[in-house]
């Protein structure tokens, strides 16, 4: 345990791994033939938002009616093709987090808005490029097709850490987006925003503190100080 803290908890997409340009570039190929261009700055807000409300938005700004089921199957087929024909690997720092927190007694959790298939994929990708199974690194994921209500709902935190046996207070939970963090926070979760350059525009003051790398959580799990005061709150 460390400063009460007995669980992390991290996202998946933007925070355990980083599949947010095969996510961007697949959404641009699903809709160029419809005449729609989605650039990288209009799909920053896709971040952390269900896929279903990603298409409502696309149809109220772009003015143009489509199938979501057939846009849904097109965009998995494509993505799963994209992910096989892709390396991915954990971001850096997470093995290290993880491998000092077992040493610690610490749990780990994986909380995502994706469903289980697309979990499913990204894990055969990385244990594919020789890495370990990912699955042994959790002990317990919660992904969008398992809760009734998604990210911001405190349901998906309030799941994970009921599979972890732990209350929310000893959960310290890394995210990339303001729908995550206001899950998290709402769910009584300790939270800090992981920055990356597909989320500079969002608003991290919900979170306890924001970093800029994994890496900068390791000394202050190692320190045995990660209380708010220790956590920088601007980068």
């Amino acid at each position: 345990m460390i400063n009460n803290i007995q669980a992390i908890i991290f996202d998946m997409d933007g925070v355990f791994v980083n599949t947010e340009p095969l996510v961007f570039t697949v959404f641009r190929r699903v809709f160029d033939p419809l005449g729609i261009s989605l650039s990288d700055e209009y799909q920053y807000k896709f971040i952390g938002i269900p896929f279903s409300r990603n298409l409502q938005d696309i149809r109220t700004d772009w003015g143009i009616d489509f199938d979501d089921d057939l846009i849904r199957q097109t965009f998995d087929r494509d993505y799963e093709e994209t992910l096989e024909n892709s390396r991915l690997d954990p971001q850096s720092g997470i093995l290290e987090i993880i491998t000092f927190g077992r040493q610690h007694h610490m749990k780990f959790g994986l909380c995502t808005t994706s469903t289980r298939h697309h979990v499913q994929a990204v894990f055969r990708r990385i244990h594919a490029g020789g890495l370990p199974d990912p699955y042994a690194a959790f002990d317990a994921i919660i992904s969008g097709d398992q809760v009734r209500h998604k990210k911001p709902h405190p349901e998906p935190y309030l799941a994970i850490a009921e599979k972890l046996a732990l209350p929310t207070h000893q959960c310290l939970v890394i995210e990339d987006s303001i729908s995550g963090i206001q899950s998290a926070k709402s769910a009584g979760c300790r939270c800090v925003g992981l920055r990356h350059p597909y989320n500079r525009h969002i608003d991290f003051s919900a979170a306890d503190g924001q970093v800029e790398s994994l890496w900068e959580i390791l000394p202050l799990l190692e320190q045995g100080a990660f209380t708010e005061s220790t956590l920088p709150k601007e980068v």
